[in-house]
């Protein structure tokens, strides 16, 4: 469907017009040379969902321009057997003084639809967007928001094979973004090919398949979603041996002849008496190397990414996650779970430098953003002391009374002041809960019926009405 082989490209910065004068009629160079990319490689299948990730400036908008056919690559080769639509920048094929339906029309023909296609559609687009209130008002009256809107429902009401989306989606507000999250899922399921770049780790973890991450325009890794987000994360499964990808292998040789530090025995503590839970936490839990992931654990680095204004993974970096795990009962790892099961959410993690008295937290958010429930350690008065070397933090739900619905998981680790986050991973693990019982809304509480009976009349026989003789 798509493939790109060595792909680049570079564009030629002059820093004004004369620049280019003289270096057309003279015979030196009076430009400099940036490459975007950097001899790019990777491959999306048909029916498949592709992520691209990566800082501001890595090149990945420059990457879905040339996709998309807007830009030409410097060198490499691009191969696309498929038709595409695209949402790539607010307003683009917009004209500002055609109403919206007009632009909807305009943007329908050159998508290549016919009119009388173009024109089935239009009630169809008018209604996803939401603003057949202004949609014969000019374009330039919009806001911001409502061309995105706009531009999204044009683009999605295609039937292009693959739909291209740049990060524009982070400027709709929470309520659109969902809306088009929902939309891109129908594509999913549907089998169609999509291309997203996204700030929104979560969002490229829960619909792409694989995901391709570039920083300085060059590829720094190609993979499952959930492998390349953990790696652009800072997850460093690459140091336990049990979680090795294998592009990660070659990295087990130079582990083997490090000098193991002495090990201090594993340790367990929890408020919940459960000999059982115990067994199967500290088997699927188990670092078989510990002491030598933590001696060779580098320097503190601070962290952030963001989508848009909220944080997604942020961090002061005394503290890295090595692992996030959402278990069963029987230690199995679980991403849908029937009401009042049993449910543990294990954190394991190292420290770069000792942490005094940190605060860790897990809390609960349905999709929409409603904040379930969060706990902490410092609330709750345990897991108090100071921690230097690798450990695994859990909470445990002995009955798990959500209601059928999709949740999101954040977990963090505070400082002892709880006013900055040593690491603070935003609503990126999934969870959908199932219900077989009949009850509707967000938790399933403990409740018992009953009834009182105040009064009732004596039964007997019918009275006769008054006035008449028997």
């Amino acid at each position: 469907m798509i493939e790109a082989r060595n792909l680049s490209k570079c564009f030629e910065i002059y820093l004004h017009d004369r620049s280019r004068f003289f270096e057309f009629f003279g015979r030196r160079k009076h430009h400099e040379e940036h490459w975007a990319l950097k001899d790019v490689s990777f491959q999306v299948e048909r029916g498949r969902s592709f992520g691209v990730v990566g800082p501001n400036g890595a090149g990945k908008s420059t990457l879905l321009k040339m996709i998309a056919g807007i830009s030409a690559p410097t060198s490499g080769e691009l191969r696309i057997n498929a038709s595409m639509s695209t949402l790539l920048d607010l307003g683009l094929g917009f004209h500002p003084n055609f109403t919206g339906r007009e632009n909807i029309a305009l943007n329908c023909s050159l998508l290549g639809l016919t009119r009388d296609q173009a024109d089935e559609r239009i009630p169809e687009i008018i209604a996803f967007a939401e603003l057949a209130a202004f949609i014969d008002y000019p374009v330039r009256t919009y806001s911001t928001g409502m061309m995105l809107r706009l531009g999204f429902a044009i683009a999605a009401h295609t039937e292009s094979e693959v739909f291209l989306v740049d990060e524009v989606l982070a400027v709709g507000d929470q309520y659109f973004q969902r809306k088009c999250i929902r939309k891109i899922e129908e594509f999913v399921e549907m089998g169609r090919t999509i291309v997203l770049v996204s700030h929104d780790l979560h969002a490229i973890r829960s619909l792409c398949h694989h995901a391709l991450w570039i920083d300085g325009g060059r590829v720094q890794g190609v993979g499952t979603s959930r492998e390349i987000v953990d790696r652009y994360m800072g997850l460093e499964r690459v140091r336990i041996s049990r979680f090795l990808t294998p592009t990660d292998s070659a990295a087990l040789p130079r582990l083997q002849e490090a000098p193991p530090p002495v090990a201090v025995p594993t340790r367990y503590k929890a408020t919940v008496d459960d000999p059982e839970l115990q067994r199967v936490l500290m088997d699927v839990c188990d670092v078989p190397e510990a002491a030598r992931v933590w001696s060779e654990g580098g320097e503190t680095e601070a962290y952030d990414h963001y989508d848009g204004d909220k944080p997604v993974v942020i961090g002061s970096g005394e503290i890295r996650v090595l692992e996030v795990q959402l278990l069963d009962g029987l230690g199995r790892p679980r991403r849908k779970i029937r009401t009042g099961e049993k449910l543990v959410v294990a954190v394991t993690f190292r420290t770069t430098e000792s942490v005094e008295r940190p605060i860790f937290g897990v809390a609960v958010f349905r999709d929409d953003g409603v904040y379930v429930f969060g706990p902490n350690t410092r609330f709750d008065g345990v897991l108090d002391g100071t921690y230097k070397g690798v450990y695994t933090f859990f909470i445990v739900y002995p009955s798990l009374d959500l209601l059928a619905g999709k949740y999101r998981f954040s977990i963090a680790a505070f400082d002892k002041s709880h006013l900055k986050p040593h690491v603070w991973h935003n609503q990126l693990y999934d969870l959908e809960v199932i219900q077989e019982c009949e009850d509707h809304g967000l938790v399933q509480l403990d409740h018992g019926w009953g009834l009182i009976t105040h009064f009732e009349p004596e039964p007997g026989p019918a009275s006769t009405p008054s006035g008449d003789d028997p």
